[in-house]
């Protein structure tokens, strides 16, 4: 089953070992989703390197074996392939613009967004699971 993940759950991936860190792990042990992103979040990840250093408080080497672990686990889908969903993304989320490559990615592949952005939450209940959710469905 596809899952969309946004840079929220990647980010509190490698800065905390809460619950988005636990099912990055549980799934490559179970292989339960085949995770996909928009190839932008590499970017956007690469970004916050120095954030995720000071509030993970570990060593680059290790935040950069956390990272490759998870790159490992996600499928990057380049804008091209998805950006036809764009304007319906656009008009479902409004004033939300940050996650229009999210629910367009996720009404391209038709499924829902691993998330822990409430807004987003807030906005389309149905498409988003929660990292709580998400540990959950791992049983």
């Amino acid at each position: 089953m596809f899952l969309v993940v946004d840079i929220n759950v990647v980010l509190s991936a490698l800065i905390g070992r809460g619950n988005s860190s636990i099912i990055f792990e549980l799934n490559a042990e179970k292989k339960m989703f085949r995770f996909i992103a928009p190839q932008f979040i590499l970017i956007e990840a690469g970004k916050h390197l120095v954030e995720i250093a000071r509030r993970s408080a570990l060593p680059m080497e290790e935040i950069a074996e956390d990272i490759n672990f998870i790159k490992e686990q996600i499928t990057f889908i380049s804008e091209e392939d998805y950006d036809d969903k764009n304007d319906e993304a656009r008009k479902i989320l409004r004033n939300h613009e940050k996650d229009v490559p999210y629910l367009a990615l996720a009404l391209k592949y038709d499924c829902k967004i691993f998330s822990g952005d409430k807004i987003l939450k807030s906005i389309i209940p149905d498409k988003v699971v929660t990292p709580k959710e998400m540990l959950e469905s791992f049983g």
